[in-house]
């Protein structure tokens, strides 16, 4: 093997073995991750390829560009927004993309440990998620999972569910776009207040399953689609989990797991 191509090889390892550990330790949080992170570790990645492939032979180029085409010839299964991405946490199957409510409500209850939470779906605010969400419910998707993350501070006091796997890295093994108020000029500022459902990501489109539950007015940029209101009675049960991690986790700045496990026992939609 030429020193060209060991080079090569290095950096296709070292890369993969990055990708791999920050897959690992990330979790998908209303905190998202910046896109200046991303920027910065696509131009050094870039810049070890370059370095390692710069002068190559024209077999091992060659071969290189067959294989990335036959990656890109891949076929992805869709549904209307709905992309598959693998590796789900759970086997559910893609909601139905081709006939998505545009309008209307719908009223589902996450039956958890800490006591009923009802929430209401709003299709015409976030049509994409709240089909997906209502599919997943139906689905028995959330049906014994515990909600992995509290964050009690003096800007933020959320309770976060949806993967079936707790660590806060799993999902339903699709994505679909974002949707309102993100990209929206005419949102506004501080949506997300008390009673507020949204959506957890780990970037620009990239929702799933998870979903975070504001209790306490939340200081958040507008990069998490809104797509519907909690129950005055689930908001009581929400005050409750508040109230019994107001003091943990406060070495990571009131953000951990709950000090009393909180299970989604099962979740319906409700007539």
């Amino acid at each position: 093997m030429s020193d060209n191509s060991a080079r090569r090889d290095a950096a296709l390892k070292n890369l993969d073995k990055e990708l791999k550990s920050r897959a690992r330790r990330e979790k998908l949080r209303p905190l998202g991750v910046t896109l200046a992170t991303l920027v910065v570790l696509v131009v050094i990645v870039g810049g070890i390829w370059f370095a390692a492939t710069r002068g190559g032979d024209d077999e091992d180029t060659t071969a290189q560009d067959a294989a990335g085409s036959s990656t890109e010839d891949t076929p992805t299964e869709t549904s209307g927004p709905y992309k598959s991405t693998g590796n789900a946490s759970k086997d559910v199957s893609l909601p139905d993309g081709d006939n998505i409510p545009q309008d209307g409500t719908t009223n589902v209850t996450f039956h958890t440990s800490a006591g009923d939470i009802a929430v209401t779906l709003d299709h015409k605010k976030a049509p994409d998620a709240a089909n997906a969400i209502e599919h997943l419910v139906r689905e028995k998707f959330y049906d014994n999972t515990v909600c992995h993350r509290v964050v009690v501070s003096d800007g933020m006091k959320i309770l976060q569910c949806g993967d079936p796997s707790g660590q806060g890295s799993g999902g339903p093994g699709f994505s679909f776009p974002d949707e309102f108020p993100v990209g929206d000029a005419d949102a506004g500022d501080n949506l997300y207040t008390r009673g507020t459902l949204a959506m957890a990501n780990s970037g620009p489109d990239t929702n799933g399953s998870q979903f975070f539950l504001v209790d306490g007015d939340s200081k958040l940029q507008n990069n998490y689609t809104i797509f519907g209101t909690i129950s005055e009675d689930g908001l009581a049960t929400l005050d409750k989990v508040i109230d019994e991690n107001k003091d943990a986790n406060q070495d990571k700045g009131g953000d951990g797991a709950p000090v009393n496990e909180v299970k989604i026992e099962s979740a319906t939609v409700d007539a």
